[in-house]
C-alpha cells in the first residue's frame, strides 16, 4: 500500500507533465520544420543523356557551401539561362516531377539550366530551412554564378513551392532577371503559416498553430512577414511573370497566386494558368506537354537578347 508522500507524488506527476508535453510536441515539430532532414538527390543529368558541370557558389547571406549543376544547351553558344528552385524538403533534381525532364527540354530548345541545393538539401551544407527566408539569398547568389562565372547575358527563374517564392523575391531584387516562372508560390509567408500551417502538421489550428508558428519564428531568428513575395512583384517594374497553380492545390491553395497576379501592375507582363486535377506542384507531371509548350513559348516571349 501506497504512503500518502508517494500517492500525492503519483497524482501531481502527469499532472505537471502534461502542460511541459502540450508545449513541448508543438515546439519539437517546429525544430523539425525548420531542420528537416536533407532530401537527397539520386538522379544526375547523366541518366537523361545531357552533358552537365558540378559546381559550388556561396551564398551571399552567409557563405554556406550551395550545390549544383551546369547544363550548357545544347548549341553551347547560349547567353540564356534558367535558373530552377526547387521545393520545401525537395532536392535540385526534383525527382517526384521529373524535373530533369523538364531541364532536358529547356536545353534542347537553346537554354542553359542552372539546377542548385538550397541549403540543407541535396548536397549543399547549411543545417537550417528558412520557408523563402535564407533561400532567397542562396537563389540571389545563384544568379551572380551565371553572370560572373558563365558570362550569362538574360535570366530567367523557374521554381515551385518554396522555390516559386524565392524566385518571385529573388527575381524582383536582381536586375538581370527579366521572366519569372512561378509554380504554386505562397503570397505571404506570416499569414500562410497562420492559415495553412496545420495542412504540414496535421494538428488542429487552435492551439497549436500558434505555439508551432512563435516557435520557427524564434527558431529561425527572422520575421516570417518578411518573406513577402506579393510585396516584391508589387514595386517591381519591366519584368515578366508567369504564374501556375493546381485549383485542387491543398498544400498552398491557387488563391495565392491569384493574389500575387492582381498586385503586378501593368508595368509588367502577367500570365496565370490555373491546372485541375492536380496536387501540389503536380502541374507539370500530370501536364508535360501543355506545361513544357507554355514555359518555353513564355521564354521565347520575353527571355530576348539586345
Amino acid at each position: 500500500m501506497l504512503s500518502k508522500e508517494k500517492k500525492g507524488k503519483s497524482i501531481w506527476r502527469p499532472l505537471l507533465a502534461a502542460p511541459a508535453l502540450f508545449f513541448l510536441a508543438p515546439v519539437s515539430i517546429g525544430l523539425y520544420l525548420t531542420h528537416p532532414f536533407p532530401a537527397k538527390t539520386l538522379k544526375t543529368p547523366k541518366e537523361y543523356g545531357l552533358e552537365f558541370e558540378e559546381i559550388e557558389f556561396f551564398s551571399r547571406k552567409d557563405q554556406v557551401k550551395l550545390s549544383g549543376w551546369w547544363i550548357p544547351a545544347a548549341s553551347n553558344q547560349s547567353k540564356k539561362t534558367v535558373i530552377t528552385a526547387h521545393g520545401y524538403m525537395n532536392e535540385r533534381a526534383m525527382e517526384g516531377i521529373e524535373g530533369l525532364q523538364l531541364a532536358k527540354v529547356l536545353a534542347e530548345h537553346g537554354y542553359n539550366v542552372l539546377m542548385f541545393d538550397f541549403r540543407n538539401a541535396g548536397k549543399s551544407k547549411g543545417r537550417t530551412t528558412g520557408i523563402g527566408y535564407f533561400e532567397r539569398h542562396d537563389l540571389y547568389s545563384a544568379i551572380d554564378y551565371a553572370i560572373q562565372e558563365k558570362n550569362q547575358e538574360k535570366i530567367a527563374l523557374l521554381g515551385w513551392s518554396m522555390g516559386a517564392a524565392a524566385a518571385l523575391i529573388a527575381g524582383c531584387e536582381h536586375p538581370a532577371v527579366s521572366a519569372i516562372i512561378a509554380d504554386s508560390p505562397f503570397s505571404e509567408l506570416g499569414p500562410f503559416l497562420k492559415e495553412n500551417l496545420s495542412h504540414w502538421t496535421k494538428l488542429p489550428k487552435r492551439p497549436f498553430t500558434s505555439i508551432i508558428y512563435h516557435s520557427m519564428r524564434i527558431l529561425l531568428k527572422i520575421d516570417p512577414t518578411e518573406v513577402s513575395p506579393i510585396e516584391h512583384v508589387r514595386n517591381t517594374k519591366g519584368k515578366s511573370f508567369f504564374l501556375i497553380h493546381s485549383k485542387t492545390d491543398e498544400a498552398i491553395p491557387y488563391a495565392e497566386s491569384e493574389k500575387i497576379v492582381q498586385t503586378i501592375s501593368s508595368d509588367n507582363h502577367k500570365e496565370l494558368w490555373l491546372t485541375k486535377d492536380c496536387q501540389h506542384i503536380n502541374s507539370y507531371l500530370l501536364n508535360k506537354k501543355e506545361y513544357t509548350h507554355r514555359v518555353l513559348r513564355f521564354l521565347e516571349n520575353h527571355l530576348k537578347l539586345g
